[in-house]
């Protein structure tokens, strides 16, 4: 396993020295659904007070890791904004602290099929951008990060339709009625893992791709939502 106990125990030691403050440090990402594969550890602090940011990377920096670590400083008061918040509620693992922090965003958190639209149509902008980015690099990232808004305006979808603060992908899932059960793992598969994470989304007329799939998940999002409105008339 590339991350090992020991250096995460080092990291949140290293962090605490620096910021006697911190009242809870969580790990998120694909380092926690993708050990093997992830390509760098992130990193959420909730603190008293913020210090000065560089200090935080350069307690890391000193241990000299085989890897990079992304850390994000929040005040324990400070509101993570929904975009984020669902990113990290996605897969976490609390490393120091008793999660108070955490939960308190997840009570917070009040997704609608609304933000889940507006997130469909993020994920078109994405698109657009790429095939502006004259860089190649700037192409796949932006390409990668539109069908990983599909992904997220489905679970935010999911989330509304259970009335749920879950925000795990797994146990949405597993709690949606059979055939959205398919399609949410399809999207999951898809977007989040194959095209999102691996990167091995389709080179030739990706555009095309990405239309036809942004289509379903708008026609996911508005079952569900009619499917709520049955519900509230019965």
């Amino acid at each position: 396993m590339r991350f090992q106990q020991e250096q995460i125990e080092a990291i949140c030691n290293r962090l605490i020295e620096y910021d006697a403050g911190i009242a809870e440090i969580v790990q998120f990402g694909s380092s926690v659904y993708a050990p093997d594969s992830a390509n760098d550890l992130d990193v959420l602090v909730f603190t008293e007070k913020n210090k000065d940011y560089s200090g935080y990377l350069d307690a890391i920096l000193e241990l000299n890791l085989p890897y990079d670590v992304d850390v994000v400083v929040k005040e324990m008061d400070e509101h993570l904004g929904e975009s984020f918040a669902v990113s990290v509620f996605g897969a976490y693992r609390i490393l120091y602290g008793d999660g108070h922090c955490l939960e308190r965003q997840f009570s917070e958190a009040d997704p609608t099929y609304q933000e889940a639209l507006a997130t469909v149509k993020a994920g078109r902008r994405y698109m657009d951008i790429a095939f502006e980015a004259g860089d190649e690099f700037m192409k796949d990232r932006h390409i990668r990060d539109a069908f990983n808004a599909l992904f997220h305006a489905a679970r935010l979808a999911a989330m509304t339709y259970l009335s749920t603060e879950q925000t795990r992908w797994g146990r949405l899932r597993r709690s949606l009625p059979g055939p959205y059960r398919r399609e949410f793992k399809i999207y999951i598969d898809t977007f989040h893992l194959k095209y999102f994470y691996d990167g091995r989304y389709p080179k030739e007329d990706v555009g095309a791709e990405f239309q036809n799939w942004m289509q379903e998940v708008e026609q996911f999002i508005r079952k569900l939502e009619a499917e709520s409105l049955k519900a509230e008339e019965r």
